[in-house]
């Protein structure tokens, strides 16, 4: 009897570190993962859907930036209406997130085989419902962007750029997450000799080089 107990003493403390292992090596990464991905797909859509709003406002390059020549039609500055363009972040920032605000929990569905850690086995096994929440802060900022195309041309695009601070709380874990993505809000090609060109606002006292001379 006492060997049979000795016995089943070692197989089961056998069997509990091949499960700790498991928990700690396979089972938990691969929640993480999936949580974490998932998260980031709907903080992506979430961002994409906001872009509606910009886009509603139906305004156009000239809207926020004015190009002035000299007399011998050379370009001298292009200036930008930063407070059109603030606004414009802020309110691209609330409907992100609002977005985001209206889906904190993801609904994650996989075959049991995906917690196996094998690539094998992932397409295999009961369907297992995985439950995800997570928090998250968006912030967003905007780029100008001047790029030389040709012989006196010169493409100026407008970047609208958001970043999203997520913590992802999965079964047993938690992680954080950053997401980040841009929304090319306006852009056009500037005829002219260039051979410096600065971006301004009435707001500002000094002019900011954006290109190489």
């Amino acid at each position: 009897m006492g060997k049979r107990r000795r016995k089943a003493k070692i197989i089961f403390v056998i069997i509990l570190s091949l499960v700790c292992v498991y928990y700690f090596t396979v089972f938990i990464p691969a929640t993480r993962s999936l949580c974490k991905r998932e998260v980031e797909s709907v903080i992506r859509i979430a961002i994409n859907q906001s872009n509606e709003v910009i886009v509603n406002k139906s305004l156009t390059y000239e809207d926020v930036f004015t190009v002035t020549y000299s007399d011998e039609k050379e370009v001298t500055s292009v200036r930008a209406n930063v407070g059109l363009i603030n606004q414009l972040a802020m309110l691209w920032g609330t409907e992100i997130q609002n977005n985001i605000n209206n889906k904190k929990e993801v609904l994650i569905r996989r075959p049991a085989g995906a917690f196996s850690g094998s690539v094998f086995l992932s397409q295999f096994g009961r369907e297992v419902t995985l439950h995800c929440t997570f928090s998250a802060i968006s912030s967003t900022d905007y780029s100008s962007v001047f790029i030389r195309q040709g012989v006196n041309q010169t493409l100026h695009r407008l970047y609208l750029e958001a970043t999203v601070e997520a913590t992802v709380l999965s079964p047993f874990s938690s992680e954080t997450l950053e997401v980040r993505d841009t929304f090319l809000f306006s852009e056009a090609v500037i005829n002219g000799k260039v051979p410096g060109t600065y971006i301004s606002s009435g707001n500002f006292d000094e002019y900011l080089d954006l290109l190489d001379n």
